[in-house]
């Protein structure tokens, strides 16, 4: 396994993994127990235990045996270090990469975090084993009355929009803030269990993604992760041309203007050589529903009101919503404030007297 495999196949491979047995996996994936301590050994130690040869380091191995040797220490109660999130475990391997010149060439924080993955999904251990903070965690809201829909936003400067989506219709809300991570899908699962949310009834997913391969990547890792961490029954969106979605995609060009259809943005050229524009586009039809790999478009050209309305629509269909009590609770908020406001005018005015 080396890191230059591509993120599905990566996923396909834990799959396959998890039908194991832990030995099993472990020889699978050239991991063992070391007595010393991976990170302070020396260059020539490394290179033998982990080298493609005599002088190149294949990094994924070695960072295999330095997460599965920090998860054994764990479990045996110490701490190795200060662990804190993945990308502070990841400046001690940094460290030791830099220490003899193995950290010139590719991205080893990915590889990191690949691994982790891998790791994960092939069940040798939990995220939360490793007592790893959670830094989306400020980025979802729960519901009281409909945990189990979910409004999917991409972009963490969405907060305002979804915490008044979460105050008004009382479901459930977050921002990937990039691509959904597998960590944070575990801790919120987690949540959910703990809040007393029963798993096994069906969820609905709705995502305001940009309309491109990359927003595709996002929504459908959100659903892989919560399905990989016990939420199985995910409601199916059908579309025009894929007709197996488990989320629906607000942003698609039959929901804009003809004036916002118009207003793409080239692909990069690596993404259309890739075959993942082509996947995409097979997938939603592409901007012009001719299934054009050349284009995507970014959910700004729709504004968060339009989204809204789109999105009322759509939820109207699973859900009963009473508009009228959601006008009345804005208008008793804003009554609220305006009180609270007056009353600290009053406390200022005689406080000064």
């Amino acid at each position: 396994m080396t890191p230059t495999r591509s993120l599905s196949a990566l996923r396909d491979l834990a799959l396959e993994l998890s039908r194991l047995d832990q030995a099993a996996i472990l020889s699978q994936l050239r991991i063992r127990h070391y007595d010393k301590d991976i990170l302070t050994m020396s260059k020539p130690e490394l290179l033998r235990e982990f080298g493609n040869g005599p002088k190149r380091l294949n990094k994924s191995l070695f960072i295999k045996n330095v997460i599965w040797q920090t998860f054994e220490k764990l479990q045996a109660g110490e701490t190795p270090f200060d662990i804190g999130n993945i990308r502070s475990f990841w400046y001690y391997i940094k460290d030791t990469l830099d220490r003899i010149g193995a950290n010139k060439k590719g991205n080893a924080y990915l590889t990191v975090s690949d691994m982790f993955m891998v790791m994960v999904k092939a069940g040798l251990f939990k995220y939360r084993d490793f007592r790893f903070r959670d830094d989306d965690k400020a980025n979802r809201w729960h519901a009281r009355k409909h945990p189990q829909i979910i409004f999917l936003a991409e972009k963490t400067s969405s907060g305002e929009f979804l915490q008044a989506i979460t105050r008004d219709f009382d479901i459930t809300t977050m921002a990937a803030g990039g691509q959904p991570s597998y960590l944070s899908a575990e801790y919120f699962v987690d949540e959910l269990r703990a809040r007393k949310v029963d798993l096994t009834q069906q969820f609905s997913i709705f995502s305001f993604v940009d309309f491109d391969p990359a927003g595709d990547i996002i929504a459908s890792s959100l659903v892989e992760n919560l399905m990989d961490n016990g939420i199985k029954n995910i409601r199916t969106f059908p579309g025009p041309f894929y007709k197996f979605f488990k989320r629906k995609d607000l942003v698609v060009p039959a929901n804009m203007t003809e004036a916002q259809r118009k207003r793409v943005f080239r692909l990069p050229l690596k993404v259309r050589k890739s075959g993942l524009a082509a996947r995409w586009a097979a997938r939603t039809g592409g901007v012009n529903g001719k299934k054009n790999i050349n284009f995507g478009i970014e959910a700004g050209v729709i504004p968060e009101t339009q989204i809204l309305r789109i999105f009322v629509d759509e939820l109207a269909k699973i859900i009963s919503i009473d508009l009228e009590a959601i006008a009345k609770f804005r208008e008793m908020k804003s009554l609220n404030t305006a009180m609270q406001s007056f009353a600290l005018k009053k406390l200022q005015i005689g406080g000064s007297s």
